[in-house]
């Protein structure tokens, strides 16, 4: 059986465990053998259960470019306290330790402060945690893990699992880990853990991170294959396995025990994250009648990426998307893409952008979804006659109907002018002159 991970003191060089603390391990080691062939048929076998929480891809200190300075502070704010939420579910549910399968953290660059404000978070877990090295944050030498913060500030209840291998949770159950020491690992981390084990009437659950055969086929050999790991789990030499990558709550395969527990708080829009923000509670048997398995998501995000996608034809049309947003719950804790498909007048365009101005009070963040964006807008004599303008204006106005029609390249600039135009008679009560 491999060393169990350790728990790094001040004292740590970059590969050596602390001479003068003791080491703290991710929990009990077997106490005897697991009886084999004529021993073990004479003895019944006891009933193990195990109940857990599986969790990954927090990213701390995650950025998003189209947030503002405040609301990135809030998504921050609100990443960490999906955390401490997650703290509660493990407590509510009896979980005997929650596993973070990956990317704890952004990247190497996170700030002291966020080191220290994540790590006293899960020193108010009542459980142990087990934080799996990840691409992100892999266990090498400018790592996270290996920081000074890092290392004087952890908590005794938190175990990084640095080491590949079996580590002892609990009488019941151990965990087969397989950690990313590098951004780029050059074979199946998780399947190399796997076709090393040995056959255990404990419960098995591996922790591993990345990218799966069956999901994202492809040339990649770090790609963990799931064949394999089916195999194992129909032999009973493995009963689960907690994956971390993708950022939605997703099963893999026929048996029902691979699964990605998605991140504890939603990162990308809804057209390409559909279940994210939800930690996984596990609960796992193996005894004389048989193996079972359980899994139950619980939400502890609290924002939301929503996209939309919105025809418009007609004034009627426009109000029908002013009514739709107005109808979005907990706006500032939504960021909103917004694609507009179809043909307007230019009064029917500034009252869009009316609308999607006060939106982005009102939001989070909103933008423009530029991929399915395909909104025309058309300048005619009758939408100039609604400006109600006078003199020069109004002569002006004609001129910019004229160009907005124009296949020069100037017909882009007339449009824009005209919404000006729009906006300014609106404001004046078309008194231009």
């Amino acid at each position: 059986m491999a060393e169990p991970a350790m728990q790094w003191s001040l004292f740590d060089d970059l590969d050596q465990p602390s001479l003068f603390d003791a080491p703290r391990v991710a929990g009990v080691e077997d106490s005897a053998p697991t009886p084999t062939g004529d021993d073990a048929a004479g003895q019944a076998q006891p009933e193990r259960r195990i109940t857990f929480l599986h969790t990954a891809d927090w990213q701390l200190g995650m950025t998003r470019k189209y947030l503002s300075a405040d609301a990135q502070h809030a998504y921050t704010a609100a990443r960490l306290d999906a955390v401490t939420r997650i703290g509660a579910v493990a407590a509510s549910t009896g979980a005997r330790f929650v596993v973070v399968c990956g990317d704890v953290f952004e990247d190497h660059r996170v700030s002291a402060r966020l080191i220290t404000q994540t790590l006293d978070r899960l020193g108010e877990f009542t459980v142990p945690v087990y934080l799996l090295p990840g691409n992100h944050d892999p266990f090498d030498a400018a790592g996270v893990y290996r920081s000074e913060i890092f290392r004087t500030r952890c908590p005794a209840n938190v175990t990084v699992l640095s080491t590949p291998g079996v580590v002892g949770v609990c009488d019941d159950a151990e965990l087969v880990v397989a950690p990313w020491s590098h951004k780029a690992p050059l074979a199946d981390l998780v399947g190399a853990q796997v076709d090393s084990l040995q056959p255990t009437d404990r419960l098995r659950v591996v922790v591993g991170h990345g990218a799966t055969d069956a999901l994202s086929p492809g040339s990649d050999p770090s790609l963990v294959a799931v064949g394999a790991l089916e195999e194992a789990l129909s032999t009973s030499l493995i009963d689960y396995v907690a994956l971390g990558d993708r950022h939605s709550v997703t099963p893999v395969g026929g048996s029902g025990r691979i699964w990605y527990s998605g991140a504890q708080e939603v990162t990308n829009f809804d057209n390409v994250e559909t279940e994210p923000g939800s930690v996984l509670e596990v609960t796992l048997t193996r005894g004389a009648d048989g193996r079972t398995v359980d899994v139950t998501p619980h939400r502890v995000g609290q924002w939301a990426f929503t996209s939309i996608r919105h025809d418009i034809t007609s004034a009627a049309d426009v109000a029908d998307f002013a009514r739709r947003l107005s109808a979005i719950p907990d706006k500032s804790r939504v960021v909103l893409q917004v694609a507009l498909v179809g043909t307007v007048s230019v009064v029917e365009h500034v009252e869009l952008q009316r609308i999607l101005d006060g939106a982005a009070d009102s939001f989070a963040a909103v933008r423009r979804w530029d991929a399915h964006d395909d909104l025309v807008v058309v300048a005619d004599a009758d939408s100039v006659a609604d400006f109600a303008l006078r003199g020069y204006a109004a002569q002006a106005a004609d001129e910019l109907v004229e160009r907005a029609s124009a296949e020069d390249g100037t017909a882009t600039a007339a449009r824009g002018a005209l919404a000006l135009l729009a906006r300014l008679a609106a404001r004046t009560g078309g008194e231009s002159r």
